[in-house]
This record gives structure tokens, C-alpha cells and sequence, in this order.
């Protein structure tokens, strides 16, 4: 669900809006000011190990590609952190020329207004790398700037890249000093986009090539701000209380955002800021509803000249319940064996089938009780294949397109010295499945969507830890049907399969 709003909080900041709107506008807001957002990577990095406010980008091909947070004082030029951008080629045979990966970021500037762009960093590769001892061509890898005039963010229409004068490669393990560039450009326009990469010449392998850069910098003229932030927030559907979910919340501005909080009510969950904001900025926060019920979301934007925007929206928080009766079978057995609530099925041929309450502890997995399904094979001089022997329930009071958590605890047991134990037959001869039925009906012959469920096989005298599994999956209606089956794949005889069923369990959103 997504919503809009632009609020103006202040009166004080409706009136400058006006004044931009009346006055002619100035061509800039400071005669000089930070363009880079996060240019020392001291304002942290995001799970792909790139710098908040840049993006990354590379050419594939047969070479691996990394960026990282890198916080070796010898590679950090200012603060303690600096951008590792690798290279790598090690562990093959061979790799591709011209290999490419960088980072960079869009930014507002004034058309016409000459930027300085300062660029600190270094190059290593592997000690003893030919380019380091003289073997090899010392540009092998180099550092190369460019921008796209129009602000667009494909490196590959770039046409301008500058070669920084960068020589020297220092060894992995023994870097030198940080070397620097700057350099001065008119903008061409009003928005560009500042693109940094690392070139790997040669289709050499079993190389690492590792380019560290910090401090950059573009000083110039901010552009004047003349609308205020647009803030977009986007909310998972039907969320529940105690779970925790990913809340979307975008910000985008002329000059720059630096400030970006997301409440629930008057309570602050999380907030991102910079010194010199990025023109869109897109935070994931994490959202854990305490309560049932309705929620106001807020998400409050500032840009760099103080004007503040929010966007509020209303989620109805749901419950997180539990769906499946008798899961951890204490619940009680019926007469044949089966946990009440469930229902059983097999498919009959040349093999024995049981259902039976076990409460010897080894092969119980919480409290005293659970569900024993045999196949036996013993005592018969032939048996068929895929035999099948399973349990199932109708859950209903699902709501259609909700996630829900489906998991259990199982383990499988045979009889001593059993082939599949002792290595000397398919480990995967006695394998557990689950699927369901999406109309809720009760013929486990009509479901088509059974998935593995990798469970640990042990002898039967000397079981071993369970096997724990959980997945998530969204309802696709109201009522539907969990079949849980064991499977002996082969027509096998004199075999005993057992396989030991707890903790079943369906938890997810209840209006």
C-alpha cells in the first residue's frame, strides 16, 4: 500500500517557498558547498558492502567482483573508513580483458558553475603480482573517472573517462601512501552523474586487484531549492503484531535529502542522516508492531535547506496465530494411531503402513508425544516402488495472498545396518515431502506442489538430533490442505522406514 503527501511543517519555510516562487530565483544557494554525498564513507555502507548514497556496477564476464567496507587504517585516507572495490580472478583457469567495476552517484549542481573533483585512493594486487616486480605491463590496472551529463546511471554510455595518473601498485599486505587527484569541470547541465572504476586490462588469471578510495569530494555551488521533499512510504500487506517488517520509505529532492525518520505514532523507529544529502533516498526500516490494530505510519524528509515534508498512512496491524490443531501432537490419538485433527493416507501395494503415538523420548521433539509413520517391507520377498504413507489437515480462516510460516522437527529411522545408514545404497531412498492443496480438499493424489524436506536418517535404536524446517509461503485462499507424506522410493524388501513428525505448525496473519 502506498500513499503521498507533501506537507510543509513550517510557516517560516511556506514563506521561503513563496519567496522562490515571487523573487527571481537565485543561480545558487552558496557560492561554495559539498556536492558528494558520503564521500569519506564515514556515514556507513549498505549489505552490499557499498558506501550509503552510491551505487555500484560492473561487466561480468569471468572474473568475480566485490565492494566492501574497508577499515585497515593503512587504506583509509581520512576518518576509518574507506571503499574497497575488487577485482578478482584467482581460482580460475582463465578470464576476459577489460574488466571493469566501480561506483557512482548522481548529484545537483548549477549549469555553468565550474566544480572541483577531488579524489583520494589506491591500487594493490597480490604480493609478488608480475605488475609489481616489472614482469608485466605496469598499467595493467588502472583507476578511471567520467560523468554523464544528463544524469543517467548507465556506465556504459559514458564517453568522457579520465585516466587518473595513478602508477604505482603497491603489495596487498604493504600498502604506501594515499595518492590524490583533482581536477576542475564546468557542469553541463543541472543534474550529473559522477561514475569512479576500476579496469583490469588483461585477461590474466589468478589475479586480485584491490582499489581503495576515500575522500571524494565535489565543491561547488549548491543549486537553488525550490520545492520542497516528496516522500513515498510503502507497507507490506497485512502485517502482523510481533513480526518484523520491512518498511520501504523514499525520498526524493532537488538539492538533496539529509534527513530521513520513519515513525509508528509519536515513537521513532529509525532515522538515516547525511552531511550533504543524496538527491533520492531509499531507506529500509525495520518495523516490529507491538499492538493489534490500527497504526499511523509517518515518514518525515528534510532537505538540505531545512524544508521538512511527511506522508502519514493508517495499517490495521493483525494477529499472528497459529493455524494447525494438535502440531506438537499432545492433543491426543485416535484409535489408529493418528493424532487427532489429522487425517491419514497411503497407498497401499506390497507394503505395511502404521500410524502410532510415540512418546519414547529420544524421538520426541517437545513435550511427550509424537506422530510415528512406518512403511515395512519385512517379511516379503517383494515389495513396489514409491511407496507412500503420510498425514493431512484442512486449515481454514486464511486470508489469500498473506504470508504464512509453515515449519516442523522430523527425523527417520531404519533398522540397523539398512543400506541407505551404512552407505551402500541412495541416501535419499527414504525422503519426506509436504504440499498442500489450494481448494482444501483432502485427495493427496490431486496435490502437485510437494517440496523435499531434508531430514536426517539414523538408525532406529540410535536416533539422532531432529531435523528443523521452515518456509514461507503466501495463502492462495482461505481454506486450504497440509499433507505431510514419507516416500520410500525404491521396491525394496525386508526394510522398516520410521518416520518421527513434531512440531508441525502454520503461523501467520489473522485480520
Amino acid at each position: 500500500m502506498k500513499s503521498r503527501v507533501f506537507l510543509i511543517l513550517s510557516a517560516a519555510v511556506a514563506l521561503t517557498v513563496g519567496a522562490f516562487l515571487v523573487f527571481p530565483k537565485l543561480p545558487f544557494a552558496s557560492p561554495a558547498s559539498e556536492r558528494i554525498t558520503n564521500g569519506s564513507f564515514e556515514e556507513g555502507f549498505g549489505p552490499d558492502g557499498v558506501g550509503l548514497g552510491w551505487y555500484k556496477f560492473d561487466n561480468g564476464g569471468n572474473a568475480s567482483y566485490g565492494w566492501y567496507d574497508d577499515t585497515w587504517t593503512p587504506v583509509v585516507w581520512d576518518g576509518l573508513h574507506s571503499q574497497l572495490i575488487e577485482i578478482n580472478t584467482r581460482c580460475r583457469g582463465a578470464s576476459d580483458p577489460d574488466r571493469y567495476a566501480g561506483i557512482y552517484q548522481t548529484v545537483a549542481v548549477v549549469p555553468g558553475a565550474t566544480y572541483t573533483l577531488k579524489i583520494r585512493g589506491m591500487i594493490r594486487a597480490q604480493d609478488g603480482d608480475p605488475v609489481i616486480t616489472g614482469q608485466e605491463d605496469p598499467y595493467s590496472y588502472r583507476v578511471q573517472w567520467g560523468f554523464d551529463p544528463a544524469g543517467g546511471t548507465d556506465w556504459r554510455a559514458v564517453t568522457n573517462w579520465v585516466e587518473l595518473p595513478w602508477d604505482e601498485v603497491y603489495p596487498r599486505t604493504a600498502p604506501g601512501k594515499m595518492l590524490e587527484y583533482s581536477t576542475n569541470f564546468v557542469a553541463p547541465s543541472s543534474k550529473i552523474t559522477i561514475f569512479i572504476r576500476v579496469w583490469k586490462k588483461w585477461g590474466t588469471a589468478g589475479r586480485e586487484v584491490d582499489v581503495n578510495l576515500d575522500g571524494i569530494s565535489l565543491a561547488g555551488p549548491a543549486p537553488a531549492d525550490v520545492k520542497p521533499p516528496e516522500v513515498d512510504i510503502s507497507v507490506p500487506p497485512y502485517p502482523a503484531v510481533g513480526k518484523t517488517w520491512p518498511v520501504k520509505v523514499t525520498a526524493s529532492n532537488d538539492v538533496g535529502i539529509v534527513s530521513l525518520k520513519f515513525y509508528d505514532g509519536s515513537s521513532l523507529i529509525g532515522s538515516v542522516s547525511f552531511s550533504t544529502g543524496p538527491l533520492t533516498l531509499e531507506k529500509e526500516f525495520l518495523w516490529t508492531p507491538a499492538t493489534s490494530g490500527p497504526h499511523v505510519l509517518k515518514a518525515e524528509a528534510s532537505d538540505a535547506s531545512g524544508k521538512i515534508s511527511s506522508v502519514t498512512i493508517t495499517v490495521n496491524v493483525g494477529q499472528w496465530i497459529e493455524f494447525i490443531r494438535n502440531g506438537s501432537f499432545e492433543g491426543g490419538f485416535s484409535p489408529d494411531g493418528v493424532g487427532l485433527g489429522w487425517g491419514k493416507f497411503d497407498n497401499g501395494g506390497n507394503a505395511s503402513y502404521g500410524w502410532y503415538d510415540d512418546t519414547w523420548f529420544p524421538v520426541v521433539w517437545d513435550g511427550l508425544h509424537s506422530q510415528l509413520i512406518e512403511i515395512n517391507t519385512r517379511c516379503r520377498g517383494a515389495s513396489d516402488p514409491d511407496r507412500y504413507a503420510g498425514i493431512y489437515q484442512v486449515v481454514s480462516g486464511l486470508t489469500s495472498g498473506a504470508t504464512y510460516e509453515f515449519s516442523l522437527a522430523a527425523l527417520l529411522r531404519a533398522a540397523e545396518g539398512d543400506p541407505a545408514i551404512t552407505g551402500d545404497e541412495d541416501p535419499y531412498s527414504y525422503v519426506v515431502q509436504w504440499g498442500y492443496d489450494p481448494a482444501g480438499g483432502t485427495d493427496w493424489r490431486a496435490v502437485t506442489n510437494w517440496t523435499f524436506i531434508p531430514v536426517n536418517l539414523y538408525p532406529r535404536l540410535s536416533p539422532g538430533k531432529f531435523s528443523r524446517y521452515s518456509v514461507t509461503f503466501k495463502a492462495p485462499s482461505s481454506r486450504i490442505t497440509i499433507f505431510i507424506r514419507l516416500w520410500k522410493k525404491w521396491g525394496t524388501a525386508g526394510r522398516e522406514v520410521d518416520f518421527n513428525l513434531d512440531g508441525v505448525s502454520l503461523k501467520g496473519y489473522e485480520p
